[in-house]
């Protein structure tokens, strides 16, 4: 699902892209609850499924970015959305870098995965994409930083 998402935004699709990417967050949601309920949960699916989501986020900043459907403010679509994919990705790094190095759960901050594809799905189905991955910047970077803060706090 994502992979289309991607390729929707790339071919200038953002209504039928955020749509996608609505039903992408809910199956990426019910895989790992499935999962947990038939007890076929497994590190390496834990693993496989994070890699995965990663590829996913990739694929669909790169059909925005291609489609040029984050311009803003007079930035080209390639500044943010390379911003976008960036925090997007770091996001995921600091918590995983950070929980091994024992902090503990680190789900703190509001860019998560899911708060993404939901203000991505929104923003994209009233043609408002670009001020969607914007406010994607804003929150990712600002949950890494918050979550470094965090870290910083149990690991000292």
């Amino acid at each position: 699902m994502g992979v289309l998402a991607g390729l929707l935004f790339a071919f200038g699709e953002p209504s039928w892209a955020g749509l996608t990417v609505f039903v992408c967050g809910f199956f990426d949601v019910m895989d790992g609850a499935v999962a947990r309920l038939t007890g076929k949960v497994t590190p390496f699916g834990g693993v496989l499924d994070s890699v995965l989501d990663r590829y996913v986020d990739f694929i669909i900043f790169m059909g925005i970015i291609y489609a040029g459907l984050a311009k803003f403010a007079g930035l080209s679509s390639w500044f943010w959305g390379i911003l976008a994919l960036a925090g997007s990705l770091m996001v995921s790094y600091t918590r995983a870098r950070a929980e091994m190095a024992g902090s503990g759960k680190l789900a703190v901050g509001i860019g998560e995965r899911g708060e993404r594809f939901l203000i991505l799905a929104i923003g994209s189905l009233i043609n408002r994409t670009n001020y969607a991955v914007v406010l994607i910047v804003f929150l990712t970077h600002l949950t890494v930083i918050h979550r470094l803060a965090v870290a910083r706090k149990r690991l000292h």
